[in-house]
């Protein structure tokens, strides 16, 4: 394509060399998920440590934004042998209701990379509501 690439990775990492980045990746790189009303101050979403094909995984627009509004909806393994064994987890939580208690539960785990236990037992399930 008539590109000079060595040329321009030098330029590149001369031009990052000049002005390293001021913090980490997650000071910029936040979670963005779609909402009707966006919040006020972006900063108060939490900042992301993956970027593209990792488990972190979460998606922006280089060159335009560090809000991520893509990510993985749902992480899970199944254990098939011993079902007790499995685990998941959900970007933010197992209820959409805002106020509700697993509104955003399990966020601290997706950010991590973590997974929660996924419990099938009847007799360990409480009923919480009917909404």
């Amino acid at each position: 394509f008539g590109i000079d690439r060595p040329a321009v990775v030098r330029a590149a990492l001369e031009e990052v060399a000049a002005a390293p980045p001021a913090g980490v990746w997650g000071d910029t790189h936040r979670l963005a998920p779609w909402r009707a009303l966006p919040p006020e101050d972006p900063r108060e979403e939490p900042g992301l440590s993956g970027d593209h094909d990792c488990v972190l995984c979460t998606s922006a627009v280089p060159g335009i934004t560090d809000l991520a509004a893509r990510g993985p909806a749902a992480r899970y393994v199944w254990d098939l042998a011993r079902r007790e064994d499995s685990r998941w987890v959900v970007p933010h939580g197992a209820s959409g209701r805002p106020g509700s208690r697993h509104h955003r539960d399990q966020q601290p785990l997706w950010l991590a990379g973590d997974l929660a236990p996924v419990v099938t037992d009847w007799a360990q399930l409480t009923k919480e509501t009917d909404v």
